[in-house]
């Protein structure tokens, strides 16, 4: 009897789990660059000097990701006076483990007639409210305006020299034009996926070549941009006809649904949304058991499928986490639990340091200055200051506070989720960040893989997860609202951290993108010990 009260327990704990491992929302952001790419570099034939008055291009296209239609695209280019004016938008429907989120995303940009930027807007509604992210350039200066639940946020950057936008990039694709062989690397600035600095885009121009097109074969010549970000790259292949128009783009992602856009007429573009299942395609399945709760060191070796510089693994040293041997492109890394031992002279708020300042300030996703979730900060914290305590008793805290525990949520924002009380472990990471920094923990975010015993029929796998480290007494502690842990298991795999200063997705998603489909992973030891998780919650 014992044991199958046991084994209930386990699969309560089990289900629990599964429900907070969230699916990679890297596809997203390979979207937008395919999308961003594909209607402004390859629009066709346009006098690039005196394009005419009024709209001069219309698009429309189909998304597919793993061979389903998933969603559509329409984009324009027209000339108003001396300003070129183009607009994309995107609607994205997405499977996730029986459940679907649904994703808009409105693109404008107005640059002068010789492609120099002028300003920008996106609105981008991935959750349960809008954002809206509007920018000027003047001046070598953008100033980002941000505003979500009537509460705006200004920003200033120096614009990066010799960034463009997407009649700038096109103006140059036409320039360079498309004789094989052709490579040349422009510098793109695009607020959705960083606010303060250029996104590099290498171009290079193959030759004609035979390709699939909705059941037969056709002939295109072969384009590759590569989009490279601190953390990561995404390839895109397009194929353009006789005038230089894109007739089909693709984003091969190694072990997951590659992501295609083709163009069509309005009407097929809109019709027949399947969404896609995209979670399982994102698990990594390991062959050894683990108790997240006694476990206390943990011995890996991750291998990626791939070859080249590409396939290299560059993964973060933090408290918990650090690389002990590489072989080739294998490495071996050890994460330990970490203690969460108040030392007397422990300091929360670390002001006084420079290096944090980002990670106590207020930004888009993590809204500390937002009055809401100032009043639920107070009630979170009480009376206690000691920062190990309070860490404790904030993350136990945002762990009940979430009472809707789901995938319905695309990315909210800690605004949101103070409001809506709804999402899954992204959710539950930015809301606890943000009670920290109110509180005075500098906090950041934490991506990368977590252990389930059981998953959509699978046992033992690792899955796309988010946490939060707040700074405590010169290190940076691991707290994890979603899997209510404070002292986390090791039974995880940091890829990320950021304090989303930028409110980019490029930040965190391009780390996992390239890798999480194609990786080996293989647990080499595990030690346990009896008091391993000294706050467990049932």
């Amino acid at each position: 009897m014992a044991n199958a009260h046991r084994k209930i327990r386990e699969s309560i704990r089990a289900a629990r789990l599964n429900k907070r491992l969230r699916p990679a929302r890297s596809l997203t952001v390979a979207a937008l660059f395919v999308l961003s790419t594909f209607s402004s570099v390859f629009a066709g034939a346009i006098d690039i000097d005196h394009p005419p008055q009024g709209r001069f291009n219309d698009d429309w296209a189909e998304i597919h990701l793993g061979g389903s239609k998933s969603g559509y695209a329409h984009s324009t280019m027209a000339r108003q006076g001396d300003r070129i004016q183009t607009q994309m938008t995107m609607k994205l429907r997405v499977g996730r483990t029986g459940q679907f989120v649904e994703l808009s995303v409105v693109q404008d940009t107005e640059e002068t007639v010789r492609g120099e930027p002028l300003s920008f807007r996106t609105v981008m509604d991935m959750a349960t409210a809008k954002m809206t992210t509007e920018g000027t350039i003047r001046e070598g200066k953008v100033e980002v305006r941000t505003s979500q639940f009537g509460m705006e946020q200004k920003q200033t950057y120096d614009f990066p020299t010799g960034a463009l936008m997407t009649w700038g990039m096109f103006r140059e694709s036409v320039k360079r034009g498309f004789k094989p062989g052709t490579a040349y690397t422009l510098s793109t600035y695009a607020a959705d996926l960083r606010l303060d600095g250029a996104i590099t885009v290498k171009t290079v121009v193959g030759d004609w070549e035979s390709f699939p097109h909705r059941g037969r074969t056709m002939r295109g010549q072969r384009v590759t941009a590569t989009m490279e970000a601190p953390n990561g790259s995404i390839e895109m292949i397009t194929w353009v006809d006789e005038d230089g128009e894109a007739v089909k783009a693709k984003v091969p992602i190694a072990g997951l649904a590659d992501l295609e856009i083709i163009t069509t007429d309005q009407a097929t573009a809109v019709s027949d949304f399947v969404p896609p299942e995209i979670f399982m395609t994102t698990v990594i399945p390991v062959k050894r058991s683990l108790d997240r709760e006694a476990v206390r060191r943990i011995r890996y070796r991750l291998t990626p499928k791939g070859e080249g510089e590409s396939a290299k693994l560059e993964l973060p040293t933090t408290g918990m986490q650090r690389t002990l041997r590489r072989d080739g492109h294998a490495i071996e890394l050890e994460v330990t639990r970490q203690r969460h031992v108040a030392a007397p002279d422990a300091k929360g708020t670390n002001r006084n340091q420079p290096d944090l300042d980002e990670f106590l300030q207020p930004n888009l996703i993590i809204n500390s200055a937002d009055p809401k979730l100032m009043e639920i900060a107070r009630d979170a914290a009480g009376s206690e200051k000691e920062p190990f305590a309070l860490g404790d008793r904030l993350r136990r805290f945002v762990t009940d506070f979430v009472t809707g525990k789901n995938m319905n949520v695309g990315f909210a924002t800690a605004s949101e989720v103070a409001r809506v009380k709804e999402g899954d472990c992204s959710e539950h990471a930015v809301l606890l960040a943000a009670l920290g920094r109110i509180n005075g923990l500098p906090s950041r975010v934490v991506v990368g893989l977590a252990y389930a015993p059981f998953f959509g029929g699978k046992d033992d796998i690792f899955g796309y997860h988010m946490w939060t480290q707040f700074f405590i007494a010169g290190e940076w502690y691991d707290f994890d609202a979603a899997l209510r842990e404070t002292e986390v298991s090791p039974a995880r795999i940091v890829f990320a951290t950021s304090s989303l200063k930028n409110a980019g997705l490029a930040d965190l998603s391009f780390a996992l993108l390239s890798s999480i489909g194609s990786l080996d992973l293989v647990i080499l030891e595990a030690e346990t010990g009896k008091n391993a998780a000294s706050t467990p919650e049932k």
